[in-house]
């Protein structure tokens, strides 16, 4: 099955994550990214968008915690500036500030969501994040209605990205992402001795890779130039 590549080439320079992640997300795939507040589950997934882009699909993002004008001044800030997508149409963002701020209660937010058809028009839809998102209106009597939302978007070739913060809801619905999930991802933050904190990622399951992946990768963020990969603690 076809797939959309996540190679990032800059300056001629690839960064490396492509292949640490398997090159191409198979259409069809629902990626699950999970991690605590400020773990990077958002640079994740704007790394993921501009490369998406840059190699030609067309995306939506629905953003809970940027407005686009933040949204743009963050991307562009590391590297991944997006503002001519979104000039062309190839890129269509919400904040869900905007998305959600009439007055209707949270708990309409996941029948808003599933009907809101202009988001769900391009090949590839991020919701970052769904938990904060749906943190009134997901409960597990309508996890079924929206994982039935999401196979039939899967059933007609979408690539979804979506992230969560495992406090944001309960641990069923956050297992059942873990097990629905084509690709699951899970961020950290962690402790090393003599290193000190060290930001993670780990490539817990993916359904359909075509090549070769690696099951943990070591990170850092840097003005500029966005997601970096570390190696024994030091940056090559």
């Amino acid at each position: 099955m076809a797939g959309k590549s996540i190679i990032l080439e800059r300056k001629g320079e690839k960064d490396g994550f492509a292949q640490r992640f398997g090159r191409e997300i198979p259409l069809g795939t629902l990626m699950f990214m999970e991690g605590k507040e400020g773990t990077g589950k958002s640079i994740f997934c704007q790394r993921f968008c501009y490369s998406f882009l840059k190699n030609g699909s067309t995306c939506s993002y629905i953003s809970t915690q940027y407005t686009i004008k933040n949204f743009l001044r963050q991307t562009a800030s590391v590297g991944y500036d997006i503002r001519k997508y979104v000039m062309t149409g190839k890129l269509f963002f919400i904040s869900t500030e905007v998305m959600l701020a009439e007055t209707k209660p949270k708990s309409t937010f996941l029948e808003r969501l599933i009907t809101c058809k202009k988001i769900f028009d391009p090949e590839i839809i991020f919701i970052d994040s769904l938990s904060t998102l749906l943190i009134e209106s997901l409960n597990e009597s309508n996890m079924i209605e929206l994982t039935n939302f999401l196979n039939r978007l899967k059933g007609s070739g979408k690539i979804i990205v979506v992230t969560g913060n495992p406090n944001e809801w309960s641990e069923r619905i956050h297992s059942s992402f873990q097990m629905i999930s084509d690709i699951h991802f899970k961020i950290t933050r962690e402790a090393m001795p003599g290193v000190g904190v060290v930001h993670n990622i780990y490539l817990e399951k993916f359904n359909g890779a075509r090549h070769r992946y690696e099951p943990l990768t070591t990170f850092s963020v840097r003005p500029s130039v966005g997601l970096t990969i570390e190696t024994s603690g030091v940056a090559f």
